[in-house]
């Protein structure tokens, strides 16, 4: 059985490892709301979704009082079949196993987990209420797809791996097209400066919120 008490917690389950937060307001009886995030590239691992978890996560969202998820990649990227199938897999074990509000969860990824994102938002809508890129490139291959799901972008304009002004007109094409997706940017961030996201993160949770509700 999962430690469901509140802190952070190292766990595995259907053949995923997971680090978790389990938030004060869930111990005192009440249902929350559920956040995955996907992490970055990169060398992985044992529980390297912990670093993303308190790196970004906590420091960003913990107002929010929710359960926050960071899977570890078990493949080489996350923008995969069999990459979805085992996500799928562990948010039903979530689901069944922790007391969380009606509705569907949030997914968020940094780089390659923003990769994730927008690959998990195309294959399979249905399963989050809405997404949040951090730092990621713009998929430009989808836009003929009628793009409908719910995305908030932040992109640092200092970015050395991914080009601000490419990632910006990429996104303008996906708007242009009546995509429901927001942009902003951030002046002073690189690519590999995660905490210079956590301000700007944090300010997207009146945004999320208004998703978590619909």
């Amino acid at each position: 059985m999962a430690d469901q008490t509140r802190g952070i917690h190292l766990e595995k389950a259907v053949g995923q490892r997971y680090s978790i937060h389990i938030p004060h307001r869930y111990t005192q009886g009440e249902a929350v709301p559920l956040v995955l995030m996907l992490h970055w590239g990169g060398k992985t691992f044992r529980y390297i979704g912990r670093e993303i978890l308190e790196g970004l996560g906590l420091p960003a969202l913990s107002e929010m009082e929710a359960i926050i998820v960071a899977p570890d990649r078990k493949h080489r990227h996350w923008a995969t079949p069999s990459a979805v199938k085992d996500l799928v897999r562990l948010l039903e074990y979530l689901q069944e196993n922790y007391r969380l509000q009606p509705g569907k969860p949030v997914v968020v990824g940094y780089s390659l987990g923003g990769v994730g994102v927008w690959y998990l938002a195309s294959q399979r809508p249905d399963l989050f209420s809405c997404g949040v890129a951090l730092a990621t490139p713009v998929p430009e291959h989808l836009l003929e797809t009628g793009w409908e799901f719910p995305l908030y972008i932040l992109h640092g304009e200092l970015d050395e791996i991914f080009p601000f002004e490419k990632v910006k007109a990429g996104v303008e094409k996906f708007q242009q097209n009546g995509a429901p997706i927001q942009f902003h940017s951030i002046e002073t961030a690189s690519h590999l400066e995660v905490r210079d996201y956590i301000d700007p993160f944090r300010h997207a949770i009146p945004w999320i919120r208004e998703h978590l509700e619909k």
